[in-house]
């Protein structure tokens, strides 16, 4: 069950891809025993055709930036949650992943995203669609993470994408590592917003998140037992998600740990259903991960599939030369549990480029 361009009228594909769109949610529960988990889901109006893909050191990556495009080589070992950026498209952006470290990068929508104006200067350019990669592939923590990128040294390349070219790339970053630290990259009006704290353990999409630590602290006020605001809506979702993250119990058996927040996650995912017109903002949930970050398993659910599946990095080859693996996980009905050995070998990405 798709929502491709084609078969929307005009008028609701324009509202659909227009700045006004919400998807995806984050958080990050931590428990007893240094316990750590972050779950995601993808809320979009089409497949993104996600695999995993495992990338050990040494890996050369091309960040596609154009002139002065960032390459790098990867310092950790990732696997990441990768799809494409167009219907029917290649594999072209990372968009979710977990590094040998415990480290786990998400990438959300944010309406309010402004990169900024292209630099005239040499400052190194890195597509939005290799911004997760590179982090996962470079950083070991939070503080890293922040550290490196606290004097802006890279332009973010938005690049138009979607069906014709139409949707904004207007996105924002969450970080988090095996210690439970959080950070949040935002770019308002050509800025960088960095919100860095180990209680910054929920993210959705619009407003800044700012406005959302305001607009949850009214609702932090409130029963939330009796009262609680039940839409989509990126703000609803957000309230939603930090009331039930705090009621999770502080267990010390990571399979209920890992359950507790694929509940919540599913708790602010959006069903499937038809497109509405009154209500084009909307989008169904197309999968959801969840990183548990002590234990460094990383499990991935599709929306389409009765199954779970997850990986154990600690079963994974890493080291460099071992070469790049790639695993099919949207609409592979047949996987299921653990699919370490399931990998195949796979040619590099070629992210989304000007």
């Amino acid at each position: 069950m798709k929502f491709p361009a084609r078969l929307l009228s005009p008028f609701l594909a324009a509202l659909m891809f227009s700045g006004n769109a919400q998807a995806c949610s984050r958080v990050t529960w931590l428990g007893p025993e240094n316990q750590v988990v972050t779950g995601r889901s993808m809320d979009w109006f089409y497949a993104f055709n996600a695999h995993l893909y495992i990338f050990p050191r040494g890996t050369e990556f091309n960040g596609a930036g154009g002139q002065n495009s960032l390459n790098w080589v990867s310092k950790y070992g990732t696997v990441s949650t990768a799809g494409t950026a167009n219907p029917d498209g290649p594999i072209d952006g990372v968009f979710d992943g977990i590094n040998e470290k415990g480290l786990v990068a998400n990438l959300l929508y944010l309406g309010e995203t402004d990169f900024g104006s292209l630099p005239t200067n040499n400052k190194p350019r890195l597509s939005f669609a290799a911004w997760t990669q590179y982090v996962l592939s470079n950083y070991a923590t939070v503080n890293e993470v922040v550290e490196a990128f606290k004097d802006n040294p890279i332009y973010i390349v938005p690049i138009m994408f979607g069906p014709g070219k139409k949707v904004p790339p207007t996105v924002h970053l969450s970080v988090s590592d095996s210690s439970g630290d959080s950070a949040i990259f935002e770019f308002i009006k050509g800025k960088l917003v960095i919100h860095h704290n180990r209680k910054y353990q929920v993210m959705t999409n619009s407003p800044a998140y700012e406005e959302q630590l305001a607009l949850n602290a009214y609702w932090k006020k409130q029963d939330g037992s009796k009262n609680l605001p039940g839409s989509h809506l990126s703000e609803d979702r957000f309230v939603r998600a930090s009331y039930y993250l705090s009621k999770l119990p502080q267990t010390t058996d990571e399979r209920k740990a890992v359950a507790g927040v694929f509940s919540v996650m599913r708790d602010v995912s959006v069903p499937w259903g038809q497109p509405d017109p009154e209500h084009p903002n909307l989008a169904p949930t197309y999968w959801r991960t969840v990183a548990d970050q002590k234990n460094l398993l990383y499990f991935f659910e599709s929306t389409l599939s009765p199954n779970i599946v997850w990986v154990n990095l600690h079963k994974l080859n890493f080291n460099p030369g071992s070469g790049i693996r790639s695993l099919k996980v949207e609409d592979n009905y047949s996987l299921i549990g653990d699919v370490d050995k399931n990998f195949q070998s796979a040619k590099a990405i070629n992210f989304l480029a000007p």
